[in-house]
């Protein structure tokens, strides 16, 4: 899944510490550090209190007010602070995928997606991938499924959880595309069938079916990913065994 989706308009930008939103294209003078700290406090706090209700609930039964009380702040300040609670759920699925950071940067630009990226051999491009496959889905399996069931009962919620999905193929495609324009990708394979394979092999279910259901360590999970991409992705003599996760 990937990081940088938005179902809906873009909002006006807000500060939990003001009033207001600002009016599009608006400019608002010198903001003071003090200020931006406790902004960035009451939107952790709300994301913790988010995360807590969407776990004990399920998104559909968790509401805002709930959030707003355990948060130790009012329902304006997080309608402020998110808008929606599709929002609230997609602040809290880039703060989970960035490991804690309230961070909304695309998935290309962060530093473990450029490492497999920039990487020139083959072998090593997926035992990166499948590294930070590993990584990421620990960290974000949880809420994986809470986004899931959500989709089920919720019509935003399944829009979201579409277009996630949608963003999370493009970047497996730019993978493929990597591949195939240094003439590593198996020749057999068209781009569209390896981004196809690449999507399935490294997909959030793939994972949770391994790991979640028939208790693989995320260790195996990630030494199997390796050789699993390596072999159906690249010419046998790109493949290296020898380097093969552990």
């Amino acid at each position: 899944m990937p990081s940088s989706v938005n179902p809906r308009r873009p909002r006006p930008t807000a500060d939990p510490g003001r009033g207001s939103p600002s009016p599009p294209g608006s400019r608002r003078g010198y903001e003071s550090p003090l200020r931006q700290r406790q902004a960035q406090q009451t939107r952790a706090a709300i994301l913790d209190a988010a995360e807590q209700q969407f776990s004990a609930h399920g998104y559909v039964r968790t509401r805002l007010k709930d959030v707003a009380e355990q948060a130790g702040v009012s329902l304006a300040t997080v309608k402020l602070a998110f808008g929606t609670k599709i929002d609230l759920l997609l602040g809290l699925w880039h703060r989970t995928l960035a490991g804690g950071t309230d961070d909304q940067a695309p998935v290309a630009d962060r530093p473990w997606m450029r490492a497999a990226l920039q990487a020139d051999d083959p072998a090593a491009k997926l035992r990166q991938v499948a590294a930070n496959s590993a990584m990421i889905k620990q960290r974000t399996a949880a809420l994986a499924r809470i986004i899931t069931a959500a989709a089920a009962a919720d019509d935003t919620a399944a829009e979201l959880q579409a277009q996630m999905s949608r963003e999370f193929y493009a970047n497996q495609h730019s993978i493929i595309e990597d591949l195939h324009r240094r003439g590593q990708l198996h020749p057999e394979l068209t781009v569209t069938q390896a981004t196809d394979i690449l999507f399935t092999l490294n997909n959030m279910q793939t994972y949770l079916l391994l790991v979640h259901e028939r208790r693989w360590t995320p260790d195996h999970y990630q030494q199997w990913l390796t050789t699993t991409l390596q072999r159906e992705l690249l010419l046998p003599d790109h493949e290296n065994h020898s380097t093969r996760a552990t």
